[in-house]
């Protein structure tokens, strides 16, 4: 896979927890996002690109797992 591409994110939500969301952020895709590049500037991370030699196939452990607190 190469390194520049894109990832995606799931989240699974009840309608209720939809429409919910929709009433305090009308754009939740572009809050997610934010709330991404907040927590990466606060924590010193910041994304470095793939070098032209790294762009072989990745094994799984460098895919990365997220999971949220309490799961």
């Amino acid at each position: 896979m190469d390194k520049n591409t894109s990832r995606f994110v799931a989240v699974t939500l009840t309608d209720a927890e939809w429409h919910a969301l929709r009433a305090v952020t009308p754009d939740p895709v572009g809050w997610i996002k934010t709330q991404i590049q907040r927590l990466l500037d606060e924590s010193g991370v910041a994304p470095v690109p793939a070098s032209p030699a790294s762009d072989d196939k990745e094994s799984p452990e460098e895919w990365g797992v997220l999971t949220s607190p309490g799961l």
